[in-house]
């Protein structure tokens, strides 16, 4: 079984600090580093990713994720354009219709339509074509590039939105198997939708996924970041899939979510996960009990893993994930 493994980045440290995580992450054999945009709450995504582009030579470079309300979409064609230029192919346009980002500026996130309007502005920008944006003709003749976009979703509308229009998906629907099959059922009903086939678009899981020898420091170390998939999954996903006790407790711990502490591995509100939570939203463990679940996941139809690490200091995880799981995966450290 081939499966990528790619890493998340929460830039809620120093951009020098991202950088060595993001060369420590091509050293170890991973496939790609993920880098989130939420101005009020981490350092700027596209200073980070542009430092990784000139530090490594082999991942791939991702926006993990932006979004067309905080950065207009003529914005957003430029900088991907660049960052593609600047990284040799490797950038990977990964756009949602924002959180953090929205939340924290009073803002609304975007509507489906706009961001499938948005989406369509920056290919034609990306590629040196003429694209319509409220009212205005926008044109940048100076790219002709590829540039592949992956939408970020989590909810059945997006889902199938994504599975109709995206080179590929970048969907967060907890660790139970029950849950991802619920996402990719979407993604395939969107996809043909549009006359493709589930296997047309690329589909890749972003998990909460920790791994130590010792169970409880796994566990603990990915709450700050399971904390924001808890959420995610609280707003988005239907309630039918969850069970009322699992309910109960997203809906605790949603209630103390603090959008300034996102992703924080010393937020309050993680405090307020239960292993119940926990164990819907993330795999966290030794070795052992990582991969199985992996396994299962990879199973249904997941192509690869995007693993947000928001712990203070990631490297050993890092290095415990690449040498004792990838290697199961098909890709060695």
């Amino acid at each position: 079984m081939t499966v990528a493994i790619h890493l998340g980045l929460l830039p809620n440290r120093p951009v020098n600090d991202c950088m060595a995580i993001a060369e420590a992450a091509e050293s170890l054999g991973y496939a790609g580093v993920w880098i989130a945009d939420s101005q009020s709450v981490f350092r700027d995504a596209y200073t980070v990713l542009s430092a990784c582009a000139v530090r490594t030579r082999r991942i791939r470079l991702a926006a993990g994720v932006t979004n067309p309300v905080t950065r207009h979409p003529a914005v957003l064609a430029g900088c991907w354009a660049s960052l593609d230029e600047l990284s040799d192919g490797r950038a990977i346009l990964g756009i949602g219709v924002g959180e953090s980002a929205v939340h924290t500026l009073g803002l609304r996130p975007a509507r489906l339509a706009e961001l499938e309007h948005v989406i369509g502005v920056i290919r034609h920008l990306i590629r040196g074509e003429s694209a319509e944006h409220d009212g205005h003709t926008l044109r940048m003749p100076w790219s002709q590039r590829e540039v592949p976009v992956f939408i970020a979703c989590s909810g059945p509308r997006s889902l199938q939105l994504a599975g109709r229009i995206a080179d590929g998906v970048l969907f967060q629907a907890g660790a139970a198997p029950e849950l991802v099959r619920y996402a990719l059922d979407n993604i395939r009903t969107g996809a043909e939708q549009a006359g493709r086939r589930l296997a047309d678009v690329r589909v890749y899981c972003r998990l909460a996924c920790a791994v130590d020898a010792d169970r409880d420091r796994a566990r603990e170390a990915i709450k700050g970041y399971a904390a924001v998939a808890a959420g995610t999954l609280y707003k988005t996903v239907p309630r039918a899939y969850f069970p009322a006790p699992l309910w109960r407790d997203l809906e605790r711990m949603k209630s103390g979510y603090d959008y300034l502490e996102h992703g924080s591995d010393e937020a309050r509100h993680r405090s307020l996960l239960t292993d119940r939570i926990l164990d819907a939203v993330a795999v966290a463990g030794t070795p052992a009990e990582v991969i199985p679940r992996l396994e299962t996941l990879a199973g249904l139809g997941v192509e690869a893993f995007v693993c947000p690490l928001a712990m203070a200091d990631p490297i050993p995880f890092m290095q415990t994930l690449a040498r004792e799981v990838m290697p199961y995966f098909g890709t060695h450290a």
